[in-house]
């Protein structure tokens, strides 16, 4: 069982649990036991990031819990934990991979307690697997959204035109264009924008725009004319006075960091 403030939410075999927000939760084997600090208890170093944590080892039925952080750097990440509940709860019986849901996890289990070559890409790889299914599977069922980026993307008109954007920040967009290619006239298609995501369209694709630069640059990609281009930029002036008054700070800051 898990425990998030008032709520009280019980797990089986093979279920994925999901908590987007770093908020206080206890994990409990039934609801009247008492829940011990993670940080009084030992911990086995296995290799590099990976430990195991074990409690009343005289047991014999004894729950395995794969526990883990998982970091979205994409600019996308942070709208999408924005829109998120409190938590996401996908059962065994949900999920795309039903019963091979153990097998997965024996397998991360094995790959991190060995040294074997590429094991630190197999298990991100099995993870981001995880994850993608989590979400995709909230995104599909979930009867409603409280942010407003999600029922934008969801919205039959103005989802294609963030999808322009987002596939395409290289492209000079204008108002015009996107109401194009969302078939609506340009006054519609700003009021139908403004409304879902209380921004303009210009706005929202400047903000892209310099999120996904950051990203890239946090990365290791080289700021050049190639690197502006294909932000929808032509000169490196225009881009770095837009950049600095979105983010605040200049690029230097953030090559720097």
């Amino acid at each position: 069982m898990v425990k998030l403030g008032d709520k009280l939410l019980r797990l089986h075999v093979g279920d994925v649990l999901f908590i987007p927000r770093a908020v206080g939760h206890q994990v409990m084997g039934h609801e009247s036991a008492e829940p011990q600090d993670f940080s009084s208890l030992p911990v086995q170093k296995v290799r590099g990031l990976y430990e195991t944590l074990e409690m009343n080892a005289d047991e014999h039925n004894k729950t395995i819990l794969l526990c883990g952080a998982v970091k979205l750097d994409h600019p996308s990440g942070a709208m999408l934990i924005n829109d998120m509940p409190e938590l996401i709860h996908v059962r065994k019986d949900k999920h795309l991979f039903n019963d091979l849901m153990e097998g997965i996890v024996s397998l991360i289990f094995k790959e991190a307690a060995g040294d074997f070559l590429g094991g630190e890409a197999v298990i991100t790889r099995l993870v981001d697997i995880l994850m993608i299914q989590t979400i995709r599977e909230w995104v599909l069922n979930a009867e409603e959204f409280h942010g407003k980026w999600l029922k934008a993307l969801k919205d039959n008109k103005i989802g294609i035109a963030l999808s322009c954007i987002h596939k395409h920040p290289e492209i000079p967009w204008t108002v015009e264009l996107l109401g194009k290619e969302a078939g609506m006239s340009r006054t519609a298609f700003s009021k139908r924008f403004s409304e879902l995501l209380d921004d303009t369209p210009m706005n929202y694709l400047t903000c892209w725009r310099m999120n996904l630069a950051e990203q890239r640059i946090r990365n290791g990609e080289k700021v050049d004319a190639d690197f502006i281009e294909g932000l929808g930029y032509q000169s490196e002036s225009s881009f770095r006075r837009a950049f600095k008054k979105l983010k605040g700070h200049t690029l230097s800051n953030v090559v720097d960091a």
